[in-house]
């Protein structure tokens, strides 16, 4: 037996670990929710072959294509050709919502007679902004009828013009019927909007650039609301 018995080298004294840094504040953590990214991709793909095709065109394995995913995301994500349709509309509604919001801001120091104007016009503009939307959201008969959902958010995008015909009527700048003249104000333009949308927006002589059709549509419009009671 050895004199000596072997000694084992101390082990040399770990680091201790930095603390994990605190997320920035006011700075949400990304999502990790897998779906998010390709479903984002698939409603991009199906606005772009959208406006060059027209909604009703589109089938779900070119939308995959273009989205570079494979032929069964589509459903996947939204289960049907109907259900990518219904998602673009939904999205197109919210946007409109939205933008409808911003120009009655704009236009709130104007007389209440300019503020239909400028909502109506707004109506338009959005529709030449994002015809694939407008599409989905008003002109597709593959779209069911009776959807909750996609009602509601009709009305809700729509909702500001009503009010904006109640505050105006309250005002006394105008005089008929509530209800009568906010479904004018809608029918109005929604039909000069398709109209613009289908590139038909144009004067006698010969059809108008978008940047015209848009003073085509302002006529149109001036002339409309200075006729409301």
């Amino acid at each position: 037996m050895p004199d000596t018995i072997p000694t084992v080298p101390a082990a040399e004294p770990v680091a201790p670990v930095a603390p994990l840094a605190p997320a920035a504040a006011g700075k949400p953590v990304a999502s990790a929710a897998p779906g998010a990214p390709g479903r984002a991709a698939l409603l991009r793909a199906m606005e772009e072959l959208a406006r060059e095709h027209g909604v009703n065109s589109v089938g779900l394995r070119e939308v995959a294509r273009r989205a570079g995913l494979s032929h069964a995301a589509p459903t996947h994500f939204f289960g049907s050709r109907e259900g990518m349709i219904r998602a673009l509309a939904l999205e197109g509604l919210a946007l409109l919502d939205d933008e409808l919001c911003t120009a009655q801001e704009r236009a709130a120091h104007l007389p209440g007679r300019e503020r239909l104007v400028a909502d109506s016009l707004e109506f338009v503009a959005f529709a030449q902004r994002n015809p694939a939307h407008f599409d989905a959201m008003f002109r597709t008969p593959s779209i069911a009828r009776g959807d909750e959902t996609l009602d509601r958010a009709r009305l809700a995008a729509l909702g500001g013009l009503r009010a904006l015909v109640v505050e105006v009527h309250a005002n006394g700048d105008i005089t008929g019927d509530v209800e009568s003249t906010f479904l004018q104000l809608c029918a109005m333009s929604h039909g000069i909007a398709s109209l613009a949308v289908d590139g038909v927006l144009h004067g006698f002589d010969e059809i108008a650039p978008s940047d015209e059709a848009m003073g085509v549509a302002e006529r149109i419009i001036r002339a409309q609301v200075e006729q409301l009671p």
